[in-house]
């Protein structure tokens, strides 16, 4: 008989009872510098891309702005928050016409006021860094497109939004054609 506490299995010389070895660990931090070095630039880059979709809907619904003053012949209007990284679009109501009776357009897609968020949600990353036109915060489109600011005079010079990633959309003055220049 075997006194308590022993087995009869014969110790291998060299067996481990617990833990790792300095190479499967070495083995783990490889593979993981090697994921993190595919993951974080695909973070970075996804970042970029939200800034530059958000500048693709901006001259998106700039243009529908602009397309809706011609087609309805009415004016609308586009307000820009650049604090708050929103922006928000308005049409002339033909029973009150002018800026005093503007009421919100109604985005088709989601049946509410059309009012665009940016800096969270799909658009995290993305902000309005720069407004420049006419020194307001809003300008309006008149019923051949054209822009017009502050007291619904023409647009004289290129109106500009800039946007964070280096991207800017210009708004032709006398046109009112509206595009991404970066």
């Amino acid at each position: 008989m075997m006194p308590r506490g022993t087995t009869n299995l014969p110790r291998r010389c060299g067996a481990r009872v617990g833990g790792f070895t300095l190479i499967e660990l070495i083995a783990v931090l490889v593979i993981l510098a090697a994921i993190a070095a595919l993951v974080v630039p695909a973070l970075t880059s996804i970042s970029a891309t939200r800034q530059r979709e958000a500048a693709s809907r901006l001259v998106r619904d700039l243009q529908l702005a602009r397309q809706r003053s011609v087609a309805a012949g009415l004016r609308t209007w586009v307000v820009i928050d650049a604090d708050a990284d929103r922006y928000s679009l308005f049409i002339e109501d033909t029973a009150s016409p002018g800026r005093a009776g503007r009421v919100p357009m109604i985005d088709d897609a989601t049946g509410r006021d059309f009012v665009v968020s940016l800096d969270r949600g799909e658009w995290r990353g993305a902000a309005i860094e720069a407004i420049d036109f006419g020194g307001g915060n809003e300008f309006a489109f008149d019923r051949r497109g054209r822009p017009l600011i502050g007291d619904d005079t023409p647009l004289t010079d290129d109106a500009t939004i800039s946007l964070s990633g280096g991207h800017i959309v210009r708004i032709t003055a006398r046109t009112g054609q509206v595009q991404r220049m970066r």
